[in-house]
């Protein structure tokens, strides 16, 4: 594929801008070097970033304060500069792995929570791991498990669907229409692809960069199951068609990559 075709691909996948460096780089990181001890070389992400329009000085920058934040370390291998997440980066990643990889959670336990108005607040009457959304004075739908006599709690089922004002709360309209947008951007990826005509390096860059989008998407939504969604929210058509293009961009051998790059 020409470099002019790639970068209109590229364009129409990411939308109206390049994202920003230091979050691209956690998201290429996170999906190429996971195991504790993966590498990537320095002209490997250099390569990746000016392939999608990033400047080397802006890769430059934003490595630097991975590293300043302990996201990453650096390694050095003779001549070369290789990366790789510290145990914070890797931690961090892993916790939202499933999220963004795995299938969507459609059965677990979401309960409308109504809590004494008069009765103090314990500061950790939900646990951290648990989605919650506030939707009035004291009262909030989350997944966390009854666990206070203070609290009525009501199960909400997946044949009975919320409210829309209680639905808008769990996910806002304008991360709907965010969804809807990158729904059309990952079918136009998939329609308009020969990804076979892709060079190495083209493949690689248009992984991260679908796996960055959806990255963005799912972790900016509460982890709610969807039967509890609006009807706007287009996560699992957007997660099908995720899963689709990494079938067609598997990872692909980053050690040839790095020789094909060095060899010019």
């Amino acid at each position: 594929m020409t470099d002019a075709d790639f970068a209109e691909l590229t364009l129409e996948a990411l939308g109206s801008s390049t994202p920003r460096v230091w979050s691209f780089l956690v998201t290429m990181f996170g999906d190429l070097a996971l195991a504790p001890e993966a590498r990537l070389s320095g002209t490997t992400v250099n390569a990746v970033t000016a392939a999608i329009g990033i400047k080397p000085e802006a890769t430059r920058v934003a490595l630097h304060r991975l590293r300043k934040e302990g996201w990453i370390e650096s390694h050095r291998k003779g001549r070369q500069t290789r990366y790789g997440l510290t145990s914070h980066g890797r931690s961090a990643t892993q916790a939202a792995w499933s999220r963004v990889y795995g299938p969507s959670d459609s059965d677990q336990d979401v309960y409308l929570v109504l809590e004494n108005p008069s009765a103090s607040v314990e500061p950790t009457r939900f646990p951290q791991s648990a989605a919650i959304v506030q939707i009035g004075p004291r009262s909030f739908v989350t997944t966390a498990a009854p666990h206070s006599d203070q609290q009525l709690r009501v199960s909400l089922r997946s044949d009975d669907p919320l409210p829309d004002w209680i639905a808008e709360k769990l996910c806002p309209s304008e991360l709907q229409s965010a969804s809807q947008d990158l729904l059309r951007r990952l079918e136009d990826v998939l329609n308009r692809s020969d990804f076979r005509a892709l060079s190495l390096l083209q493949h690689l860059a248009l992984r991260v960069v679908v796996v960055h989008e959806w990255r963005r998407l799912i972790l900016r939504s509460a982890a709610f199951p969807e039967y509890v969604m609006p009807h706007g929210w287009k996560g699992p058509d957007c997660r099908a068609a995720f899963t689709t293009l990494l079938g067609h961009l598997p990872v692909p051998n980053l050690s040839t990559l790095d020789q094909d790059l060095e060899a010019g």
